[in-house]
Order: structure tokens, then sequence, then C-alpha cells
């Protein structure tokens, strides 16, 4: 069931991804486009080994499972895109929650594959997760530049230009402070 909800999962991000990579918005800044561009190439990548195993345990009602909670979380993306239309910086904290959920997600599967004795499971969910840490990362330390583009937009607003640096610093520090 986990793996099935994995590449449900999965999926889904792949396809915001996808969206983000055709909008321009989130192709002029090179960091954001390269996080955007890297982070679709790894989420599909794990579509694709997750079906290599869906594929390995047989058709059955995990298949039909995988649809239905595939098809769900569609359904919500497309009513949720189609209600607004947020700018690179949500969309980007969007990412991060959505990288946050897939992480635990592959905790949950890796401690599942690793209960039944499945290693293939185990070590693909490991690899998964290992691929995901350093993009939560990216994407943090993208999102205060975003924001501070956004900002820069605004007709008449005086930004501190050091901002989105400062903040990264801080944000670091109080990250460190909890290890």
């Amino acid at each position: 069931m986990y793996t099935n909800d994995m590449f449900a999962l999965d999926k889904h991000i792949v396809e915001a991804l996808e969206r983000q990579h055709e909008d321009d918005r989130f192709q002029t800044d090179q960091r954001v486009g390269s996080f955007v561009g890297d982070s679709l190439d790894a989420f599909r990548r794990n579509v694709n080994e997750l079906q290599l195993h869906i594929d390995r345990f047989g058709a059955g009602t995990g298949k039909v499972v995988k649809e239905a909670v595939a098809g769900a979380l569609g359904v919500a993306a497309g009513v949720y895109d189609k209600v607004r239309k947020d700018p690179v910086s949500r969309g980007l904290r969007d990412d991060y929650v959505a990288l946050n959920h897939a992480a635990i997600s592959y905790t949950m599967l890796h401690t599942t594959a690793l209960a039944y004795g499945d290693e293939p499971l185990a070590q693909t969910a490991q690899s998964h997760l290992k691929t995901l840490t350093p993009l939560i990362m990216r994407v943090y330390e993208v999102i205060p530049y975003a924001v501070l583009a956004e900002l820069q937009d605004e007709p008449d607003a005086p930004v501190h230009h050091e901002a989105a640096d400062v903040t990264l610093q801080q944000g670091r520090e109080a990250w460190q402070q909890g290890s």
C-alpha cells in the first residue's frame, strides 16, 4: 500500500513541477529554474523506479488504489490551479511542503520495506530519501530570493536588497541550533 501511495504522491509532484517548468516565471531566476528542473528530473526517476516495484508486486487491488489516489490528487491539483495563480514564492513554498511530505512518506515506505524484509524496496526508498534532502535544502535557500524579487517588482516599495541574504543566514543559524 505504501508503494502505491508513494507512486501517486511522486506522480502528483511531477505534474506540479512540470507546470512550473513550463511557466516562464519559474525560469526567470537561474536558481529557481535549476531547482525546478533538477527536482523534476529526480521525481521522474522516482516514479519510474517505483513503477518497477509495483510491477514486481503484480497487478491487483494495489493498482486500483494507486489509480484512485492519483485521480483524487490530480482533481484536487486541477481545481487548486484554477482557484488561484500564485507568485513564484508561493509555488516554491508548496514545493517545500511537497518535498517534506515525500521525505516522511519515503521514511514510512523504508520502514515498511525493512519490516517485511523487502531489501530492494528498502534500498529504493532510502535512495529516494537521500535524493530529496538536498532538494529540500535548495528550495529553502531559494525562497528568500524569490520573495525579494517579487517585492522589488512592487512600485514605490522601498526594499532592503540584503534581506534575502540576512534571512538565509539567520535561517541557517536557527536550523543549526536544533542539531
